[in-house]
This record gives C-alpha cells, sequence and structure tokens, in this order.
C-alpha cells in the first residue's frame, strides 16, 4: 500500500508541466539541511558552555564580574556623553 502511494505520487510528479529537477530539490533540501545543522551546534555549544561553567564555580564567578563591569564601563561611558554633549 505504502509503496503504490509513493509511485502514484511521482507519476504526478513526472507528469506535472513543472520545470523541476532532481537537483533544485536536492539544493533545496541541503541548504535546509545546512541551515538545521547550524543550529544544532550552535544549541549544543551553549549547553557544553553552560555545562561548563556549572562545572567551574570560580569561572562562573568571573564571567559575571566581567559582565558586571563591561555594563558599568558602558553605563559611565554613556554618562559622561550625555554631560559632555547633553541629550540629542
Amino acid at each position: 500500500m505504502v509503496q503504490r502511494s509513493e509511485n502514484s505520487l511521482l507519476d504526478r510528479v513526472g507528469r506535472s508541466r513543472t520545470s523541476l529537477t532532481v537537483d533544485d530539490i536536492g539544493d533545496v533540501v541541503g541548504d535546509a539541511l545546512k541551515s538545521q545543522r547550524k543550529q544544532i551546534i550552535g544549541h549544543v555549544r551553549r549547553m557544553i558552555e553552560v555545562s561548563e561553567m556549572k562545572s567551574h564555580p570560580s569561572s562562573q564567578a568571573e564571567t559575571r564580574f566581567h559582565n558586571l563591569h563591561k555594563r558599568l564601563t558602558e553605563v559611565e561611558s554613556e554618562l559622561r556623553r550625555l554631560k559632555k554633549g547633553g541629550l540629542r
């Protein structure tokens, strides 16, 4: 039964008037797989980073301190800019 439905689908696609080729389908599927692969790799990378942060509490504190220092520096810079030029 499954094989029959696959054959009828192939027959219908073969009889259609589109100029779609197997290479076109391969390109589309290949692009979708590349995109999905990038998303999976990014997700796994983030999971590994979180795992490493949890296993090294001292590095987690260092990371938090670095992020806090970065934000404080940005706020100080913005305050200096506002004092010099006023609101724009």
